[in-house]
């Protein structure tokens, strides 16, 4: 393995098959992150149930944090997760406290406007609230001179 990280092309003119030694490197470490994840959530929870605690609805927020947020920025996954969980806070203070529309049609307005986010950041800007963040901060950097 520390022929193949350190290069491949080496390890392999020298008898190592790279493919075998990638995958068996991922399982390696798939085994071992599934295994620590199993012990924090019965370490976490008291119990592991995690078809109750982290089911389909879960896997697919956490999906849709990192699509907003933006693919492969750190920053990215905060600002989508943080969009995500201050949404429907927002959407209920603003239609069910001053708008008075119920409840149910706001969890709906929700859906919709997450659906949206999706589809616009997927076709426009697949690097999401990240790349926004980064062009704005660069533009107010260079604001009262733009050239």
């Amino acid at each position: 393995w520390m022929a193949i990280r350190d290069m491949d092309i080496a390890a392999e003119i020298i008898g190592v098959n790279p493919l075998k030694a990638k995958l068996t490197a991922f399982a390696v470490s798939s085994f071992f992150v599934g295994i620590s994840g199993a012990l924090f959530f019965a370490v976490y929870l008291g119990a592991v149930e995690v078809g109750e605690v982290f089911g389909i609805n879960k896997s697919f927020l956490v999906l849709f944090m990192i699509i907003i947020g933006g693919l492969g920025s750190i920053f990215g996954a905060f600002a989508g997760a943080a969009f995500l969980v201050v949404l429907p806070v927002l959407l209920k203070l603003v239609g069910v406290d001053l708008l008075a529309w119920p409840t149910d049609i706001v969890a709906h307005f929700n859906l919709v406007i997450v659906g949206g986010m999706i589809i616009m950041f997927l076709i426009l800007e697949p690097h999401g609230l990240a790349q926004l963040w980064r062009v704005a901060k660069e533009k107010l950097r260079l604001w009262p001179f733009p050239h």
